[in-house]
């Protein structure tokens, strides 16, 4: 998973590429949608789930939200995301308010209905830090050039942005395309490397089983 700030900037950074490469060599997967559907993660929702990230509440807003995606570090921040339910602010240390915005940074675990993370345990602020497991571990792809499935890859899941709720961004690293989503229970990787290729697409989830947290 990585960190809020940087995939900001990679979102911003990929959002350029995609813009001149929407012209170039045909995508093979062009005859339809890139594998990205909330359907797809039915699974999902019969295991707990959690994530590292900023919890975010509105002045009048029903319920927080998780900031999944860019994060404006204005004061007080502003983001969107899925809501959480079954939050309460009270006695979490870390929270900050300011100009009727509430927020802080938390580990959040709880249970995905495919719209909605509803809280099961209590959160854990969390200091920011994050690792991520998702470098590649050889060091081949270093600085690899991006092939022809891969730019095809990142062509068609930045164009399915916004599109189901599903994915959040995509940029091209270390020659392979990196699709954050909110959740995936193995079905959109295996999608992904029928459709493209095995190791052309790494799917990024920003919430993960509990369990694997926890290790």
């Amino acid at each position: 998973m990585t960190t809020l700030t940087t995939r900001a900037l990679a979102c911003a950074a990929t959002g350029a590429v995609a813009l001149v490469l929407s012209g170039c060599a045909s995508s093979p997967a062009e005859q339809s949608p890139p594998p990205a559907s909330t359907r797809a993660t039915a699974a999902a929702a019969a295991q707990e789930l959690t994530t590292r990230t900023t919890v975010l509440s509105r002045d009048g807003s029903a319920a927080p939200v998780l900031c999944l995606d860019v994060v404006l570090e204005s004061y007080p921040p502003i983001c969107d995301g899925p809501a959480v339910q079954g939050w309460d602010w009270s006695g979490l240390e870390g929270a900050e308010t300011a100009a009727g915005t509430t927020w802080g940074r938390y580990e959040v675990t709880g249970t995905w209905d495919g719209t909605a993370l509803t809280v099961t345990s209590p959160a854990r602020p969390w200091d920011g830090v994050a690792v991520d497991l998702l470098t590649p571990s050889s060091s081949d792809t270093a600085g690899t050039a991006a092939s022809p499935a891969v730019t095809a890859a990142v062509e068609d899941y930045r164009a399915a942005i916004g599109t189901d709720g599903t994915v959040l961004g995509v940029e091209e690293l270390d020659g392979r395309a990196r699709v954050h989503v909110i959740v995936d229970d193995g079905t959109l990787q295996r999608s992904a490397d029928e459709r493209y290729g095995p190791g052309v697409v790494v799917i990024d989830p920003a919430l993960e089983p509990a369990a694997d947290s926890a290790s």
